[in-house]
């Protein structure tokens, strides 16, 4: 039994008539009447019985008709389902994410991709560099968010956007008390830095502060944990303008000097060889946050 039999089948029982059904499906009589035998011959059972004007359908028929139109529906149904999710408006995106891009980029990049495609279910797994490109590599998730990636062959990296960097500083640090910070401000200050020290990396300009030999008194999991042990008097940290979303007690944020401003990249990766239409998809909505935002539109609150 195929799809094929089972819609002559259904044509053949609304007409009542083999001729008329075969017009109706564009063929000639014969060959629908032995699709109609081979369907009864397949399923043991006479499903139709000649009569002066026509055919009838037989009671085994009747059973076989309300079947019939269940099983087309739901091929109708699966075939439409099918073709969205080839053309990327169904589906599941699995994405990385970590630290201080979750509190702009992503959410408004997000926020994008869910209203173009209500129907996509979008996962985020929050993990660390190591682990997202792990996840990569295997399959896991489809895309990853961070400031930095190294280079590999089997990925791609794509500018999300930058934004400017400030210094966080707890209120009480005489630091607190001037208007913009410059990088020879920092040279003796106790800095709280990434673990693995990517805001380095993805800020080249702050290529100045270590050459300087910075102070890193602790290392923090992201830039918000930093900002965190920041507002615990635990010392200053270099983060992203994003991270002026967060409202901590006791934190001060100030920019960088004009001759210390320096800029620091969001990137998304994902692999090479990646064809779905639901990545073309959210690199669509990066590359219009891009052209949107990257310009300092993004509306980072004033300290």
């Amino acid at each position: 039994m195929d799809i094929r039999g089972l819609r002559y089948f259904i044509v053949t029982a609304q007409e009542r008539n083999i001729s008329r059904a075969a017009e109706r499906l564009h063929m000639t009589q014969p060959p629908l009447t032995r699709h109609i035998q081979a369907l009864e011959e397949e399923l043991g059972v006479q499903l139709f019985t000649r009569t002066s004007s026509g055919v009838e359908l037989t009671q085994a028929g009747e059973a076989l008709l309300g079947h019939a139109h269940n099983i087309s529906s739901h091929v109708e149904l699966a075939t439409e389902h099918i073709r969205r999710v080839a053309s990327g408006q169904e589906g599941r995106i699995d994405i990385g994410v970590f630290g201080s891009p979750m509190l702009n980029a992503i959410p408004r990049i997000l926020g994008a991709f869910s209203r173009s495609r209500p129907k996509v279910n979008v996962v985020l797994h929050n993990a660390p560099k190591k682990r997202q490109l792990e996840a990569l590599l295997q399959g896991r998730i489809m895309v990853a968010f961070d400031r930095y990636f190294p280079e590999s062959p089997e990925l791609q990296s794509e500018l999300v956007g930058e934004e400017p960097l400030w210094v966080a500083l707890n209120q009480r640090n005489p630091l607190a008390l001037k208007t913009s910070i410059s990088l020879a401000d920092l040279e003796h200050e106790p800095l709280i830095g990434e673990q693995d020290q990517s805001i380095f990396f993805a800020s080249p300009a702050l290529s100045q502060l270590q050459k300087i030999n910075p102070l890193i008194v602790h290392k923090a999991a992201d830039m918000v944990s930093a900002v965190v042990m920041v507002s615990g008097g635990f010392g200053s940290a270099l983060v992203p303008e994003s991270v002026l979303n967060l409202k901590l007690p006791e934190v001060v944020f100030l920019p960088l000097a004009e001759d210390s401003a320096s800029m620091i990249g969001l990137h998304c990766i994902y692999r090479k060889d990646e064809s779905s239409p639901l990545l073309a998809g959210l690199l669509a909505c990066v590359r219009d946050y891009r052209h949107h935002y990257a310009s300092g539109l993004a509306g980072a609150p004033s300290p």
